[in-house]
């Protein structure tokens, strides 16, 4: 009996990716017997990771979004040689979604998605937007909160997050 070759299943990232669930659905979803799930051991070595099958992922996909395009990673994610990983053959419309989720992504890390407030509006920035609102890196932020130039409020932010007055570092 030959042995299955699952270098062309899909990985849980980019099952979940296709799909649009999180990778616990995954896995549920393998253990529901929803998705045909394999362990596969890389060419170039490393540890067993789970593999799942193509058109069982494409059924899902299809059941829970039935207007959508078909989507599955590119195989050139990143630099590595993709002979060591799961890969999909990319599906018409690919290129687009990732696009799109790409500006997504970028739009959402810009603004932190604090009710589409502008940073130059914020009463209260945390330091990785302060840096961005002034110009000036973390680390110089950091060292003039040390040297007393700037008040850092510890936990006032949202989540508890430790902020800096937007008043006060237009002052400085």
């Amino acid at each position: 009996m030959a042995k299955a070759d699952y270098s062309t299943w899909l990985t849980k990232t980019q099952v979940a990716d296709a799909i649009g669930v999180s990778t616990k659905t995954v896995e549920k979803f393998a253990d529901d017997g929803k998705l045909q799930q394999a362990e596969w051991k890389r060419p170039g070595g490393g540890p067993r990771i789970a593999v799942y099958h193509p058109r069982d992922v494409e059924r899902l996909r299809k059941a829970r979004n039935p207007g959508a395009e078909p989507f599955v990673l590119p195989a050139a994610v990143d630099e590595r040689p993709s002979a060591d990983k799961a890969v999909a053959v990319r599906q018409p419309g690919a290129e687009q979604f990732i696009q799109a989720l790409a500006a997504t992504m970028a739009n959402s890390a810009n603004s932190q998605n604090r009710a589409g407030v502008p940073l130059a509006e914020r009463l209260y920035l945390r330091i990785g937007e302060a840096a961005e609102y002034s110009g000036l890196g973390v680390a110089h932020l950091r060292r003039w909160i040390a040297e007393g130039k700037l008040k850092l409020i510890k936990g006032a932010g949202q989540r508890g997050a430790d902020v800096l007055r937007r008043a006060d570092l237009d002052k400085v």
